[in-house]
This record gives structure tokens, C-alpha cells and sequence, in this order.
């Protein structure tokens, strides 16, 4: 056999068989994947039943389009059996401080904090708070300095956006599990 053959036959078939063995492993234990169909049912149809309430300032309502994009692609939901409550919180840490006082780097710190309510019963089933920091450089350009903000604050929004709601996703799909195997 020639160092081609071997090269492009053998390790090719042993990945492939690699990753069927893991295949079966992932559902031998009970792996199912989060947006997936199956008789469980997809989170995409559980994120669809949860309306994003109204959040504070033009960040929040960054936050709440990407929280409505992830969640509610084809719109709110006209009869929602959740609503989201999010509080955005901002603070700016400045950061490579020189000799002059003036600083050369920052942190944007984003934490949102927040409650899915059940509508029916109006009890909060499921709290939780998500952080995000970015970071930007100051420049000696106020311009500059004002984008690179605020270029940092919209990659903060979009990661505090899908980490909610994944996180709501989750809470959604262990309870419906929860419901179905006769708890409460």
C-alpha cells in the first residue's frame, strides 16, 4: 500500500468510525439536541409561547430585539403562556491607566438580570442573571473611541441575548420533561 492510500483510506475511515461511536454514545445517554425535533418536542416551540416584555433604555431595547429574534422569530406571541421581565445594567471600568491619568483600554460590564413569569398564575417560575464583559480601547479620537464603544456594548448585547436565551430554553425543556414524567 502506498503513503497516499494509507493517507487518504485509512485515517478517513477511522474519523468516520470515530464519529458514529460517538453518535451512538450521545444517544445511548439520552443526548437530544436543544432546537431539534423529537417527541419531546423543540425549545423553538417553548421560546415561542414566552413574550419579551419591554426593556429600558436604547441597550434594552437592543437586548429585547435580539431576545425577540432568538425567541419569536415569526412575532410575539398573540397568547403567551410566559413573559420575560429583563433589567439591564451597564457600567464602564477603565482600564491602562498611564502616567497622566488617562486611560488606554475599558470594559464595558453588561449584566441583565431576569424572571420568567408564568401568565396564568403570575408566579415567577424561573430567575436567573447573565454578565458580559467587552472591552474597547480609548482612543485620543473622541470619535473613535464613542464606535469602538459602542461596537463593544452591541457584541455584549448579542452574547447576553443568546445566553438568555438559552438558559430560558433549557429551564423550558427540563420543565416540560418535569410535567410529562408526572412532577409538577
Amino acid at each position: 500500500m502506498s503513503w497516499s492510500r494509507q493517507i487518504s483510506g485509512g485515517p478517513t475511515r477511522s474519523v468516520a468510525a470515530v464519529g458514529l461511536v460517538a453518535l451512538a454514545l450521545l444517544t445511548a445517554c439520552g443526548y437530544q439536541p436543544l432546537y431539534g425535533t423529537s417527541p419531546g418536542g423543540a425549545a423553538s416551540a417553548d421560546l415561542a409561547s414566552v413574550r419579551v416584555a419591554r426593556i429600558a433604555n436604547r441597550p434594552g431595547q437592543r437586548l429585547r430585539n435580539v431576545l425577540i429574534d432568538r425567541m419569536n422569530p415569526r412575532g410575539q406571541p398573540a397568547r403567551p403562556r410566559y413573559t420575560l421581565n429583563v433589567v439591564l445594567s451597564e457600567q464602564r471600568v477603565e482600564l491602562g491607566i498611564q502616567k497622566d491619568a488617562t486611560s488606554t483600554r475599558a470594559n464595558l460590564v453588561l449584566t441583565a438580570s431576569y424572571s420568567l413569569r408564568d401568565v396564568k398564575s403570575s408566579r415567577v417560575v424561573f430567575r436567573a442573571s447573565t454578565q458580559r464583559v467587552a472591552s474597547f480601547d480609548i482612543s485620543t479620537n473622541d470619535f473613535s473611541t464613542i464606535v469602538a464603544e459602542s461596537a463593544a456594548r452591541r457584541r455584549a448585547i448579542v452574547v447576553l441575548g443568546n445566553d438568555i436565551t438559552i438558559r430560558v430554553a433549557i429551564f423550558l425543556r427540563r420543565r416540560q420533561g418535569t410535567r410529562r414524567s408526572g412532577g409538577s
